[in-house]
């Protein structure tokens, strides 16, 4: 089964999920204090070491867990980034939500990588900064990392919303869901549909789709449904590419449940 903490290793909390036992709801809220980085893994540890998880994942030591989980996550803090003690509480509240059950949504892990990414880990970077994630820029400030349709790297800016068909030639402009910032127009245009011509630098697919083929005859086809063997997470439909520790390779899917096998179960045993 997949790593269930991939989509934190994208925020650069994953180690922090590998957690404290919890025999029983702590009841967090987002009000609740977590003022330094320690506190925090223990606290999201704590989240994700529920009773149901260490059950599913053949887990026995609830307190080689917590140092597994708190050691880990002390040393995959976001490099360069600053630690926000004034929204780990609605992270930790919403990772114990999550994980009171063992079979885990892609919503649920992509709201996870939402609150508990940059909203918890500010990025140094001001204003027109250079950036390629939204990890270089401060959170702190509302900026985020805006970069051009085409391009590896922009600056870091609060972005200015343009709705479909108004021009996005200013550096902070993002287009709404749905649309692109056309390189020759520099006005937001509706990605293509399925069946159309797309290139990965200039003209994206719609939701759900991906540019398949190459050149001239690239075109849009529907990402493939529940089941199909899959690479990355962008392959499926389910927004989930489930794989089994240390494999490249898995199956689609809109939800996981926890077995042993899982990667993520692996790293929540004690070394």
């Amino acid at each position: 089964m997949r790593a269930l903490i991939i989509v934190l290793i994208a925020a650069g909390v994953a180690a922090c999920a590998r957690g404290a036992p919890a025999d029983e709801t702590t009841g967090t809220d987002a009000g609740a204090s977590y003022p330094d980085l320690q506190s925090f893994c223990e606290g999201y540890a704590q989240a994700e070491c529920s009773k149901a998880v260490m059950s599913a994942c053949g887990v026995q030591s609830g307190s080689g867990c917590a140092s597994a989980g708190s050691a880990a996550c002390l040393a995959t803090q976001p490099q360069g980034t600053t630690y926000v003690s004034a929204n780990a509480g609605a992270c930790v509240m919403l990772a114990e939500q999550t994980y009171a059950s063992t079979t885990i949504t892609a919503a649920q892990l992509q709201a996870l990588a939402k609150t508990c990414g940059t909203q918890v880990f500010s990025g140094p970077g001001q204003a027109r900064a250079q950036c390629q994630t939204d990890y270089d820029c401060s959170s702190q400030a509302g900026l985020v990392c805006v970069i051009p349709f085409g391009a590896t790297a922009g600056k870091c800016y609060v972005p200015t919303m343009v709705p479909a068909g108004g021009a996005c030639a200013d550096d902070s402009s993002v287009c709404a869901d749905g649309f692109y910032c056309d390189p020759t127009s520099k006005a937001c245009q509706v990605d293509a549909s399925i069946g159309l011509g797309c290139n990965p630098g200039y003209r994206p697919c719609g939701d759900g789709l991906t540019c398949v083929g190459s050149g001239p005859f690239a075109m849009c086809a529907a990402k493939y449904t529940d089941g199909h063997p899959c690479t990355l997470d962008t392959d499926c439909a389910g927004g989930l590419c489930d794989k089994a520790s240390m494999q490249a390779q898995g199956t689609c899917a809109s939800q996981i449940t926890l077995t042993p096998l899982d990667a993520a179960c692996t790293q929540l045993r004690a070394q």
